[in-house]
C-alpha cells in the first residue's frame, strides 16, 4: 500500500497511539475479507451499469454509500442529485439504489450485497454540487478516492476497513461541517482548504503522522491563517495502521 510521501511538515509524529477496540474488529474483519477474496479466480465476465437519481422534492439530502470490497470513487459533478457506473463481475454484487423523499429531505442507500473469492468491483460515483448533503461513506476493503471539495457538505462520515484512503476537501465551503473517517489498515491522505478554520484530532496504532499547513494547540491541529473564518471544518481522524498525512492548501 501506498500513498503520498511529501515531507514539507509541521509536525511529525511516529508515535503509538491507542486503538478503539471497535477499530480493531474492523481492521479484523477487513483482513478476513481480503484473504477470501484471493481463494478463487474471477467467475465471469465484467458487467457495466449506470444509475442516476433525480432529486424530485427533496430540498437536502442523506446519502449512505454502502460497498463491499472494491474500488471506489466519489466526486461532484452529476447533473442530477446521484450519478453512478457500477463495474461487477459476480450477480451478488449488483447495486442496490434505494430513495425516498420526506419533509423535503431525501434518503438515497447505494448499497450491494457480498461475495467470496476473488471478483471484481468498481464504483465511480458523482453528486450535485448544490444540495446540502450529509455523506456517509463505508468501504469494506480496497482503495478510496473521494473528491468532495465542491460538494455542498453538511457532514462527512468515512468508514474503510483496508485500503488506501485519499480524501480532497479542498475547496470554498459556506457553512461549518464535521468530518469523522475512520480506517484500518493503509494509508490516509487528506486535503483540506487552507481559507477555513480547521480544527483536527488524530489517533492511530502504527505509521508515521504528517501534518502541514496547521498548527498543533494542545491534541488539536489548528488553521492559524483563518481563525477568525466563520466557516470551520471540525475534523476527527482514527486509522490503525498506516500512514496518515493531512495537508491544508
Amino acid at each position: 500500500m501506498t500513498g503520498p510521501r511529501g515531507r514539507s511538515s509541521v509536525g511529525r509524529s511516529g508515535r503509538s497511539f491507542n486503538r478503539p477496540p471497535r477499530l480493531a474488529l474492523v481492521v479484523v474483519a477487513a483482513l478476513t475479507t481480503i484473504g477470501c477474496r484471493m481463494l478463487a479466480p474471477a467467475p465471469g465476465p465484467v458487467v457495466t451499469e449506470h444509475h442516476a437519481v433525480e432529486r424530485g422534492a427533496a430540498t437536502r439530502a442523506r446519502v449512505d454509500i454502502d460497498m463491499s470490497p472494491g474500488d471506489l470513487e466519489v466526486q461532484s459533478g452529476a447533473k442530477t442529485l446521484f450519478e453512478g457506473d457500477f463495474d461487477f463481475n459476480v450477480p451478488d454484487l449488483k447495486p442496490v439504489i434505494a430513495y425516498a423523499v420526506d419533509g423535503g429531505t431525501g434518503t438515497l442507500k447505494v448499497s450491494q450485497g457480498s461475495a467470496s473469492g476473488s471478483h471484481e468491483n468498481e464504483w465511480r460515483l458523482s453528486l450535485d454540487e448544490t444540495t446540502p448533503v450529509d455523506l456517509s461513506v463505508t468501504l469494506g476493503a480496497g482503495d478510496a478516492t473521494l473528491v468532495l471539495g465542491r460538494i455542498n457538505l453538511q457532514s462527512l462520515t468515512i468508514r474503510l476497513g483496508a485500503g488506501d484512503l485519499d480524501v480532497d476537501l479542498r475547496g470554498t465551503p459556506a457553512k461549518s461541517y464535521s468530518v469523522k473517517v475512520q480506517s484500518g489498515a493503509g494509508d490516509t491522505t487528506i486535503r483540506l482548504p487552507a481559507g477555513v478554520g480547521i480544527s483536527a484530532s488524530t489517533s492511530g496504532l502504527i505509521g508515521d503522522s504528517n501534518v502541514s499547513g496547521l498548527e498543533q494547540r494542545g491534541e488539536r491541529w489548528v488553521n492559524p491563517r483563518a481563525e477568525g473564518s466563520p466557516v470551520t471544518i471540525d475534523l476527527t481522524v482514527q486509522h490503525a495502521i498506516g500512514d496518515l498525512k493531512i495537508q491544508a492548501e
